[in-house]
This record gives structure tokens, C-alpha cells and sequence, in this order.
């Protein structure tokens, strides 16, 4: 798999002064205490599967993957949503976005800890 470049970096390259203030927005509207951090991430990366938003959708999985949220409370997070808000293709088609971050999280993790998955 690729690296993931995100959305920040390339709009950064053509006005770096956007993207400083979108971050101080996101920033001040992600304060919250760490359970409810969690909350706003699974939120806001559920809402990126919805939309079709693929690489935004895994680096903020690989997010969550971080803040110790399994690969399996994800996926079910997305099968709530089935028959709601995602049809049966989409909600496959999030599983596989799912396993290619974790995928990617877990190869990431082993080269920074030296610890095999």
C-alpha cells in the first residue's frame, strides 16, 4: 500500500496559511476530554466512510488504532449504520478500507517498536 498523504499536506503545498487556520479551527473544535475524544473521532471517521473519503477514512481508522479503538469496534461502528445510512456494497467496501489501515498501522507500529504483529 502507499503512503497516505493527507488532505492537509497537498492543499498545504498551494496555500499553507489555510491550511494553519483549518487546523486551529479543528483543533479548538476537538477539545474535549479524552473519552470524548474518542467519541468525536469515531464520529468523524464514520462520517468520512459515508462520504467515500478514503484516505481521510483510514488515516483518521489508524487514528482511532492509535488511541487503542480495535479494528473490530470499528467495523461494528460501521455495520450500525447498515440498512441506515450505508448500503451493503459501501459498508464492504469501509470493512476493506478498515483492514488496509490496520494493516498499515500494524507495519507502521512493528517498525517503531521492533515488535512483530
Amino acid at each position: 500500500m502507499s503512503r497516505l498523504t493527507p488532505s492537509t499536506v497537498t492543499v498545504g503545498e498551494v496555500n499553507a496559511p489555510a491550511v494553519a487556520r483549518y487546523k486551529e479551527m479543528r483543533a479548538e473544535l476537538m477539545q474535549a476530554p479524552s473519552d470524548e475524544r474518542e467519541l468525536y473521532e469515531i464520529v468523524v471517521t464514520s462520517q468520512l466512510a459515508l462520504l467515500g473519503q478514503e484516505t481521510a477514512f483510514k488515516l483518521h481508522a489508524i487514528r482511532l488504532f492509535e488511541m487503542k479503538i480495535s479494528k473490530e469496534r470499528l467495523q461494528q461502528v460501521i455495520l450500525a449504520g447498515l440498512g441506515v445510512t450505508f448500503v451493503i456494497p459501501q459498508a464492504a467496501q469501509v470493512l476493506e478500507w478498515i483492514a488496509q489501515a490496520y494493516d498499515q498501522y500494524s507495519r507502521t507500529n512493528e517498525e517503531r517498536t521492533g515488535i512483530p504483529r
